[in-house]
């Protein structure tokens, strides 16, 4: 039985790609325990998951230097066969060589790379991101097949969302625009989404649009609802769910007939359910790093903007209205 370890550090929406892989190595090898060690506010997207036998927290209170050896000695009691570290940390490449883990795996261009066992260059030749993880995974299980991440939906959420909805007069059809973003840059601005709205009304797209954001999105919803709510904008009913945590934000979009996101974790879960999604992105993730397409119902508006910015304000209201009303 291989006991694997994975090291996920990075965003809510790289971790929900690289639940791919883990379902990819459970489905090719199922006596293989996987376990994984994140930080804990990303717990929540892969505590349900059957595939992962544990999840060990990386959140270090005690200070790095004696946390770092309190995870170190976590990793050694386990005695795991295979450690692969996604992306670049220095701490996993010295914890997987500390704690004698025969094969190694990670980014090759990094610190203290050469202590790796088997490793790749990121971003030498893979067309994104997605794929990178899967090249990774394969040095070490070969003929892994690529397989896109999959989200169970909890019923109990689902229920309680609809329910709520219905008390809010929402019917069954309805448009979610998740307003989500951990860079206020990457946000589509409260004046051009207004502008949308008003759109929305001319084109004749009639559903009920529900703004839902996560943690820390809390005031950019105050101030949205407060400026919709100013503009009077009578022929599109607005709602908003705030605050929702990720598994009632998977349980919302199953619920949605069409989710709209910006560059953030929300579009990685809608694709992960199967839901048709439109994303507003920078002008550089459609040059390179783009994971999905159309087949995984996923739809995209870039910023004609510099490769350096994230910024999606370039994207114009009417761009946007146009899409909803082709692909709704």
């Amino acid at each position: 039985m291989q006991r694997i370890l994975i090291i996920a550090k990075q965003s809510l929406g790289d971790i929900i790609l690289q639940l791919g892989v883990m379902q990819a190595l459970k489905l090719r090898n199922p006596a293989a325990q996987i376990y994984v060690a994140c930080y804990a506010k990303y717990q929540p997207a892969l505590e349900r998951q059957s595939v992962i036998a544990e999840i060990i927290p990386l959140d270090l209170p005690s200070g790095k230097k004696r946390g770092f050896f309190n995870v170190l000695g976590e990793i050694k009691r386990r005695r795991f066969d295979v450690i692969l570290s996604f992306g670049t940390s220095k701490q996993a490449v010295w914890w997987g060589f500390l704690a004698r883990i025969k094969i190694r795996v990670g980014t090759a261009n990094q610190r203290f790379g050469f202590l790796l066992t088997r490793s790749l260059r990121e971003r030498a030749n893979e067309l994104n991101s997605f794929e990178y993880y899967f090249k990774l995974a394969q040095l070490f299980a070969p003929g892994l097949i690529v397989a896109y991440p999959n989200i169970p939906i909890d019923k109990g959420e689902t229920q309680k969302l609809r329910a709520s909805l219905y008390k809010q007069k929402v019917a069954r059809k309805f448009i979610v625009w998740h307003i989500g973003s951990s860079l206020e840059e990457k946000r589509y601005p409260v004046f051009q989404i207004v502008e949308t709205l008003r759109l929305f009304s001319k084109k004749r797209i009639t559903l009920p649009i529900v703004f839902a954001g996560g943690r820390g999105d809390e005031r950019f919803l105050e101030e949205l609802e407060a400026t919709v709510n100013a503009a009077n904008i009578r022929t599109v009913k607005v709602f908003f769910a705030d605050g929702i945590q990720f598994q009632a934000t998977a349980a919302l979009f199953s619920l949605a007939h069409l989710v709209i996101a910006n560059d953030a974790a929300p579009r990685h879960i809608a694709a992960a359910i199967g839901k048709t999604s439109l994303a507003l992105l920078p002008n550089h993730r459609k040059r390179r790093w783009q994971v999905y397409s159309e087949k995984q119902k996923a739809y995209f508006l870039y910023a004609d903007t510099s490769p350096e910015s994230l910024s999606v304000d370039a994207i114009e209201p009417n761009e946007v209205a146009e899409m909803v009303k082709r692909i709704s």
